[in-house]
């Protein structure tokens, strides 16, 4: 089985049930005859823009991050920028900046998906120097205040859904 077939039938998976944890998704996947390794997994979810989200009843799931028109957008279509913008207006919880560091947090188990894309972004956003990714919390550094509160502002113009 190839990548491409291997993606379509994750995006059929988690657009079709449930899932709240990648155990459950790799059942369904072998359910559905595809046999490969969580490693393999995680790229894809990167890949194809699959973040843990929060339902209405409180429950964390898997689900595909849409465009603005709500229609699927082939992932390879998207920037990193595009990505980290849309994953922080939908996951995003809260922003503080303290001196010259940012904390970002977000809904569990956003938090690395978020860490690359600001890794991969931040080639161009010299403001931020590095950040330190956990499950919902990613610390964003700079090196002055002035800086961090360059980086406050681009954040904070995404976390619309905390207004």
């Amino acid at each position: 089985m190839n990548k491409k077939e291997r993606q379509d039938i994750l995006k059929r998976v988690i657009s079709d049930n449930i899932i709240e944890n990648q155990a459950d998704l790799i059942r369904h996947l072998e359910d559905a005859n595809v046999h490969t390794t969580q490693s393999t997994i995680s790229r894809d979810m990167r890949e194809l823009n699959i973040i843990k989200s929060h339902g209405q009843d409180g429950i964390s799931y898997y689900k595909i991050l849409t465009t603005s028109s709500d229609e699927l957008k082939d992932a390879t279509q998207l920037t990193d920028e595009e990505r980290l913008k849309k994953l922080v207006s939908e996951v995003g919880v809260s922003l503080t900046q303290i001196e010259f560091t940012n904390v970002l947090n977000v809904l569990p188990g956003n938090g690395q998906l978020m860490g690359v894309l600001i890794d991969n972004v931040r080639q161009t956003f010299k403001e931020m120097v590095g950040c330190i990714a956990g499950d919902d919390t990613i610390l964003i550094l700079s090196q002055s205040k002035d800086e961090a509160t360059e980086v406050y502002e681009y954040f904070d113009q995404f976390m619309i859904n905390q207004r």
